[in-house]
């Protein structure tokens, strides 16, 4: 009767130590994030990092380098790092700025966008992709970039954002084929 409590033990023991070591091996993102949900690095000039959501360590950024909801990123002086978002959206962060990428939603079936940033300090540069811009009307997609003072909602197809932590300004471009001799964008603090 012993015998096989102690051998259906062995392979309890076994398949749970396998099932560890498999979770140690695997790639950290496939957890992290649904496909589709992440920011990928496109361009990085000078010296960006990320801190991953969850770690402690600021890590070198790589171009390929995938940001996933609750990463944060900052540019030193002199540097720059392009993001390209699932949407074709493109954000730059510019030299001296840090971003956490606090929410980051993106449905292809029914073609919603869910996107809060939140510009901590510095600069950052989003260019939302123009189906997008047609969805936030129709769909109620959303993209927004917090500062600790503003929330500026994408209403164009180009949108700034500036702050030091204290004053904030933001501007927007507006949509491509807008009318003649309507506002080109503002400045507004």
């Amino acid at each position: 009767m012993r015998r096989p409590q102690l051998n259906d033990t062995l392979l309890l023991v076994t398949m749970l130590g396998l099932g560890m070591l498999l979770l140690l091996v695997s790639p950290a993102p496939v957890f992290a994030q649904q496909a589709g949900s992440t920011a990928e690095i496109k361009r990085v000039v000078g010296r960006v990092e990320v801190l991953q959501k969850g770690q402690t360590q600021w890590l070198p950024v790589v171009i390929g380098a995938q940001l996933a909801e609750g990463d944060d990123i900052r540019a030193y002086a002199g540097a720059s790092a392009e993001l390209a978002l699932p949407d074709t959206s493109t954000v730059v962060l510019t030299e001296n700025s840090r971003l956490l990428m606090t929410k980051m939603e993106f449905d292809t079936q029914n073609r919603s966008r869910f996107v809060l940033l939140h510009l901590a300090v510095g600069k950052v540069r989003a260019t939302i992709a123009q189906a997008a811009v047609a969805l936030a009307r129709a769909r109620q997609s959303n993209f927004a970039i917090s500062t600790p003072t503003a929330v500026a909602a994408a209403r164009g197809t180009i949108m700034w954002v500036f702050t030091d932590g204290d004053k904030g300004m933001m501007a927007v471009e507006p949509e491509f084929g807008a009318k003649e001799g309507a506002s080109v964008g503002t400045w507004r603090n």
